[in-house]
């Protein structure tokens, strides 16, 4: 008895392969091929009896287990097929597309960049183990997919809340009956490394930065042949730190988010509502003054739209500059501007964490856990205001204990 399995693809098949048209599994495995939901066919002979088919399956490894307990060709279906084959099903493909499309509508560029990343390596993963339909994932489906990523626990966290968000969306559209992500454990993040990265610039370490911007950067001929210039870099460390944005927001950074009054627009809410910050008249006049001589877009406009391309350039100029300040304590990166511009403001003492969970866009719960504890200023003001509060007020009469030391 010798069965060849095949696909045979409908009218309406999701990849758009033609109707009656056959594809084998070994052809599926294929770099690029796209996944469909089409049914599978056996043929071949039994008995001498040469016959061709449908197995009523979209999966191979679940074909063939079928075939395998057929005695002839008439053998029946399985009377009562497992729920995933006699429901509505969706292929991978599809559910991606249709959660991308979604946040296409809501969400930002940069949200939608970082679900797009997540959702390739999500579908790379899904080719790599042969599965087509989405009913096909489990939860230890997800561990395994979380193990391949090797990043950091935090990196971690962020991915798993991207994949339960997908499951979810799966959940709200009836194709699927259970979250597989949910059933997942968190793993707890035990890296000292980790609170390292939050890790603010000193004033000392901004002040040698800026030196070198003026001193020694922008220098070389390779440099000027780029017209990468100090004062450049100079004015976009000077914003990163005073407005606490990232690094994609300050590489685009537009005019209209200065006000007359000096106010510097940040972000803006989930109900539409926009958050300022004040930022010193001196950096305000180097803003407009940019604005003159490049346009709107005060550090110049960009052939690509990728916002990748552009954050990237940004940071081999800064470093560039790093390399120039000598030896780090700690590594620099582009965020740690970001951590500085909370330090600057947690070392304040009418500067409520409050504030500045505002205006990072952050829960004041995210702001203590993650940049209160590296503020070492901010313990020893705590520390001076309640040695100066208890100071005077009233007290025990201290005797000796018996029996204590001579």
């Amino acid at each position: 008895m010798i069965i060849n399995l095949y696909r045979r693809h409908r009218q309406d098949c999701e990849a758009g392969y033609p109707e009656d048209f056959r594809s084998g599994e070994f052809e599926e495995r294929k770099k690029g091929w796209k996944r469909c939901a089409c049914l599978i066919f056996a043929s071949g002979t039994f008995a001498g009896k040469f016959k061709r088919k449908s197995t009523g399956l979209a999966d191979f490894e679940k074909a063939r287990e079928l075939v395998s307990s057929w005695k002839t060709w008439d053998s029946e279906l399985p009377s009562s097929l497992p729920e995933a084959i006699v429901t509505s099903k969706v292929t991978i493909d599809r559910a991606v597309e249709a959660f991308r499309a979604a946040h296409a509508e809501s969400s930002a560029a940069t949200t939608q960049r970082m679900y797009g990343y997540m959702m390739k390596r999500f579908t790379e993963f899904s080719e790599s183990k042969g599965y087509v339909m989405l009913d096909q994932w489990g939860p230890i489906d997800v561990r395994e997919f979380r193990a391949s990523w090797n990043v950091g626990a935090n990196t971690a966290t962020k991915n798993m809340t991207i994949l339960k968000s997908f499951f979810e969306f799966a959940v709200s559209n009836e194709w699927l009956d259970r979250n597989p992500a949910r059933l997942v454990k968190e793993q707890r993040n035990r890296n000292d490394k980790q609170s390292k990265e939050r890790i603010a610039f000193s004033d000392k370490e901004l002040n040698l930065m800026f030196a070198v911007c003026e001193s020694k950067y922008g220098k070389t001929v390779y440099e000027q042949r780029y017209r990468w210039t100090g004062q450049d870099l100079a004015d976009f460390i000077a914003i990163s730190v005073y407005t606490g944005l990232r690094i994609s927001d300050v590489a685009t950074f537009h005019i209209d988010r200065l006000l007359k009054s000096g106010e510097c627009c940040i972000r803006t809410t989930k109900t539409g509502k926009k958050v300022y910050t004040w930022i010193p008249t001196w950096l305000q006049e180097r803003i407009r003054e940019r604005a003159r001589q490049h346009g709107p877009l005060i550090f110049g406009t960009h052939r690509t739209t990728d916002i990748c391309v552009v954050t990237d350039l940004w940071r081999r100029k800064l470093q560039r500059l790093w390399r120039l300040c000598g030896e780090w304590d700690e590594k620099p990166t582009p965020h740690r501007f970001r951590h500085t511009f909370a330090r600057i403001l947690l070392q304040k003492a009418n500067v409520t964490v409050r504030d500045v969970a505002e205006l990072l866009g952050n829960t004041e719960e995210i702001v203590r856990k993650h940049y209160a504890a590296w503020v070492p200023e901010r313990q020893a003001r705590i520390t001076k205001i309640l040695r100066q509060a208890f100071k005077d007020k009233p007290k025990p009469k201290l005797i000796a204990f018996p029996g204590g030391r001579s």
